[in-house]
């Protein structure tokens, strides 16, 4: 699970702080006449409430590669200095920006994650010092500019233009990411979102498991975590996934749009990275074909304050927990010694669902199944124990997910055996 660490500092001390580290000092440019900007009557509402994007500090651009950010919002403000986030807001609820046009920081807060570059770095310190005290905000043709104590342009920002489409709820969507120049390893990185707050997916390597949040337009996720060894991937396979958690961590804003007469999901990062998905359908009747084996649980966690994420716990290939369905029950083998199980539905109910939905009633060792002296494992009890609290399934990509109505999940992934032979109970199955 990703934490961040977080530290308090009031603006005045980090410009302090920025003075005393002696940067190299920046070339000085003749500013030309264009970067004056004209003085409108201040405005506050076109400027609060957007994401504005950077596009030059000093009369340059940044440096290519880097996403700087700022947002305005009344008495908060808040942004990305190539390296860090930032973010504060006034107690007294006054604004940020004041009627006319000054701006006002309030204390705030930044993380420490440091900058890649030292180049990066002196540019995030002379971003956050343009910001300083007696300087203004205007906006000139939809630009924002920020404008020093003798009125010179030293900050310019585009404004950040709203996602196509609209954001739809995601709980029980999957997709596959379109990854048409293999940045993150082609088509093999798919996401199924579980509920409201907890999905799971594939990578190019390994499986990995969120828990976000997602609401009118936005998207937040909190955590994140990988399942199983990353042992058997190449170093570039293992940097495509970790390119892909780290761009898909970041996650800010989403919306479900048409493109190529499909439905797609755009997911755009605070990094500025924008992410595109699009639909994976399954048949929810592929439950029905061939042998499922067990290869994690996926459990709820929360927190004193009430936040949920899921957690991993991977099932080795040794336990072999494996399910073949039926309409009316699941069958499987449990160890090496292959004892094995029955599960039946509950009385007058198929097991399986048309709808997609489980009903287990018990899931008992069949008699006499296992070899003298073999008992059943821990994880394997534990499987057992889950599948009567089974109430729904999605099939996608080689992964077969089982949701449970504590909140977490039981996740299979295809053994690829010869599909089972129709039959006049799955007629979807021919």
């Amino acid at each position: 699970m990703l934490f961040r660490k977080v530290i308090l500092i009031m603006a005045a001390t980090l410009l302090v702080g920025i003075a005393c580290t002696a940067p190299q000092p920046t070339p000085q440019l003749e500013t030309p006449t264009a970067t004056v900007a004209p003085d409108p009557t201040p405005t506050r509402l076109p400027i609060n409430g957007a994401t504005w994007i950077l596009e030059s500090i000093d009369g340059q651009p940044p440096i290519k590669g880097t996403h700087l950010t700022l947002t305005f919002n009344e008495p908060w403000f808040s942004g990305y200095d190539g390296c860090n986030d930032f973010g504060g807001r006034h107690e007294s609820g006054d604004p940020v920006i004041e009627p006319d046009g000054t701006i006002s920081l309030p204390v705030y807060a930044m993380t420490a994650a440091g900058c890649p570059t030292p180049a990066i770095l002196d540019q995030a310190k002379r971003y956050l010092a343009a910001m300083k005290d007696e300087t203004k905000a205007r906006v000139v043709d939809d630009r924002l500019h920020i404008l020093d104590g003798s009125g010179q342009v030293v900050l310019v920002f585009a404004r950040e233009q709203p996602l196509v489409g609209q954001p739809r709820h995601l709980a029980g969507t999957s997709w596959r990411l379109v990854d048409d120049e293999a940045i993150y390893g082609g088509d093999a990185t798919t996401i199924l979102f579980l509920n409201s707050w907890a999905a799971t997916g594939t990578t190019v390597c390994r499986d990995y498991s969120i828990g976000y949040a997602a609401s009118e337009g936005r998207i937040r996720i909190p955590s994140k975590g990988m399942s199983g060894s990353s042992e058997p991937c190449s170093s570039e396979v293992s940097r495509q996934e970790h390119q892909f958690t780290e761009d898909f961590g970041w996650a800010d804003e989403y919306s479900i749009n048409q493109a190529d007469g499909s439905e797609r999901l755009v997911v755009r990062t605070s990094r500025g990275k924008t992410l595109a998905f699009e639909p994976l359908h399954q048949p929810a009747d592929d439950i029905f074909n061939g042998t499922w084996r067990l290869i994690r649980f996926l459990e709820s966690r929360s927190d004193g304050a009430g936040m949920r994420w899921p957690n991993n716990t991977d099932v080795s290939v040794n336990e072999n927990i494996t399910a073949t369905f039926d309409d009316e029950s699941i069958k499987g083998s449990l160890g090496r010694q292959s004892c094995t199980y029955h599960a039946v539905g509950q009385e007058g109910a198929p097991l399986v669902g048309a709808d997609a939905t489980i009903s287990i009633a018990a899931a008992p060792v069949a008699d006499n199944s296992c070899g003298d002296g073999v008992s059943i494992s821990p994880k394997q009890q534990r499987y057992l124990d889950t599948l009567p609290t089974a109430e729904r399934y999605t099939v996608f990509g080689e992964r077969l997910v089982i949701i449970t109505s504590g909140g977490g999940a039981l996740v299979f992934q295809s053994e690829r055996v010869t599909p089972l032979a129709p039959t006049e109970s799955h007629p979807a199955a021919k």
